[in-house]
């Protein structure tokens, strides 16, 4: 904020911390904005906060969209020109459009990594959470100017798909279900007949050997069971909205020569050594000086541990391995995303995949350890900036009321993914029958697909990501208030007064919109580029759903005490139905970050 600025190198104050001092006051009668620096100045200055504040806001010349300033209790509160600002504000809404909140392309590439289930199940409503947080992430970023590359992890290695392949060469029946609904079937009947048959574990201890290996058949049998869960997979997430660019294979990443690379590089420094007394034979990762607890990298018996793939697909993600891959289009997604996947052989390494300039792991909160020794590989390394922009976007899980999900015992049955988007178009179709009586049934059936899937993805979105959802489905489909549903009734509510007015607006004064409720939604819809950007700087996709649930009731606020096609002037009502149009456009914006669909019509 440039007065404030201004002020401060009047007064010779150090700026350290100034903008980042700004917040929303508590109050609207304590201003629209406030600053707490003088809680953060430094002590030499030897005065109180609140004497301070009024020496700040003394020499603070309201300009531009600042009318006056204020110092109360230590803060420097500011107030609005709420003429100015709704015009500035409805102007650059109309300007930009649908790019409102967006900026302008930085070159700088960003690499989200998320959902990477293993493939041997469905998606249960907490991988949902995994990739609508990822998905929500990547939006956000694109529309502050990076280059954005999503990449989903494929764990094709892993002691599960080899227990599952175990249970997947014995079965006679093919069954019709969806096939990654028909492998978590037999995951979980693995697991009831270990119990009584605990030579199977052997057998996939064997089989997970042969396929580490890399070929033969089991090799190839696993590749080809794994492939065709993914594909099963991407229906799931092809209606959830969620693309890739890059599927990335474990097994490619593992033949390609990359971890014997990094394994060397950390070999060459003092952090990798031969462990002791219990770890006798084993590669340990010395982290201590990164305050972290050693880990073991290779195991005695030669084999590597999973972190130390991680730490090679990290150096990859930077551009600083020379090990190469394999690519080919996988498929075109049903929206027209092309999503491309590693191979073992017969593509070609000529895309310009990773080399990012930052690297985004969306992984449980659990993996905090493991995610931290990745990154502290890199400092160990000397790769202080690829240290610096390796980010671990970590998340509670989604729990049942009772219960977690574990795929072993099958608590996941009747709470996948497609279970849950079935049921929550089932129920949307109910409320949109009972909205619309005289609809047909393509407008139904479209409406409740959007209106479904836009509760699921606001329900998984809009709690602050480290803290756990229990999930409820009364809760997830609340079509009132605080939902993906409401703000989806905010636009078509808004769009269609547009359609009923038949006219564009026409010049009014800046300071007609004097309705208290009118003022807010101004205030709300100035707000949005600044929320999309703290958002991303921040890693915190829920600051764009609780914006647009915000701003969706302050509209229905307006709405229900400022007249719009009826108001008493031409001039009224030529202002109401810009800051409707506004509204609209903001509230689009804002549910095609979230990944929801903004319907016309409801």
């Amino acid at each position: 904020m440039n007065v404030l600025n201004l002020a401060f190198e009047e007064l010779d104050w150090p700026e350290k911390g100034l903008n980042e001092s700004l917040e929303d006051p508590p109050d609207p009668s304590l201003g629209d904005l406030a600053s707490t620096i003088c809680f953060e100045l430094p002590s030499e200055l030897q005065e109180p906060p609140q004497e301070l504040a009024e020496r700040l806001a003394e020499k603070i010349e309201p300009q531009g969209l600042v009318e006056r300033v204020e110092a109360e209790g230590g803060y420097v509160n500011f107030f609005a020109d709420l003429p100015e600002l709704s015009s500035v504000t409805l102007d650059s809404v109309e300007k930009y459009g649908g790019k409102f909140g967006h900026r302008e392309s930085d070159g700088r590439k960003v690499v989200i990594e998320h959902t990477s289930v293993n493939p041997t199940k469905p998606l249960h409503i907490g991988h949902g959470r995994n990739a609508i947080i990822g998905d929500t992430m990547a939006r956000i970023l694109k529309a502050l100017g990076h280059e954005v590359e999503v990449q989903n992890y494929i764990d094709d290695l892993g002691l599960q798909v080899a227990q599952t392949l175990v249970a997947y060469r014995s079965e006679e029946n093919v069954s019709e279900e969806k096939f990654d609904h028909f492998l978590g079937g037999l995951y979980v009947d693995f697991h009831e007949r270990v119990e009584s048959e605990p030579e199977l574990e052997e057998e996939a201890r064997e089989v997970l050997s042969r396929i580490e290996e890399g070929e033969g058949e089991l090799a190839q049998e696993a590749r080809q069971m794994s492939s065709l869960c993914v594909e099963s997979n991407l229906e799931t997430t092809d209606r959830l909205n969620v693309d890739y660019d890059l599927l990335i294979w474990e097994s490619d990443i593992s033949r390609s020569g990359m971890l014997e690379e990094a394994l060397n590089s950390l070999r060459e420094t003092p952090y990798l050594t031969e462990g002791e007394d219990e770890k006798e034979g084993a590669m340990v990762l010395r982290l201590e000086e990164f305050g972290l607890e050693d880990k073991i990298l290779i195991r005695s018996d030669g084999t590597p541990v999973y972190t130390a793939r991680d730490i090679a697909y990290q150096l990859w993600k930077f551009g600083r391995v020379e090990g190469d891959l394999q690519y080919q289009l996988h498929s075109r997604r049903p929206d027209g995303m092309e999503t491309f996947t590693t191979v073992p052989e017969g593509g070609d390494s000529d895309h310009d995949f990773a080399d990012a300039d930052q690297a985004i792991n969306v992984i449980g909160m659990e993996q905090r350890y493991p995610q931290k020794v990745v990154f502290s590989a890199l400092r160990a390394l000397g790769l202080e900036d690829e240290y610096e922009n390796s980010y671990h976007m970590a998340y509670e899980h989604v729990r049942l009321p009772s219960k977690k999900f574990e795929g072993r015992r099958g608590t996941w049955i009747g709470y996948s993914v497609d279970d849950v988007l079935d049921e929550a178009v089932s129920r949307a179709r109910e409320e949109v029958e009972k909205r619309n009586p005289d609809a047909g049934s393509e407008f139904v059936r479209k409406a409740a697909e959007m209106v479904g899937i836009g509760a699921v993805r606001y329900s998984l979105i809009s709690s602050s990501p480290e803290k756990e959802i229990v999930f409820k489905w009364d809760e997830a489909l609340n079509f009132e208030q605080n939902s993906g549903p409401a703000i989806q009734y905010s636009h078509a509510r808004a769009s269609s007064i547009l359609r009923k007015a038949e006219e564009e607006p026409q010049e009014h004064p800046h300071d007609i919109l004097k309705k208290e409720e009118e003022r807010e939604l101004v205030k709300k819809l100035a707000k949005f580029p600044e929320t999309v950007r703290e958002a991303g700087e921040n890693l915190q996709t829920h600051r764009v759903a609780v914006y647009a649930s915000e701003l969706a009731l302050l509209f229905n606020k307006f709405y229900e005490v400022a007249p719009v096609i009826q108001a008493k002037t031409d001039e009224l009502r030529s202002a109401r139905l810009r800051l409707v149009k506004a509204a609209k456009t903001v509230l689009e914006n804002s549910l095609q970050l979230l990944g929801i669909e903004a319907p016309e019509r409801m």
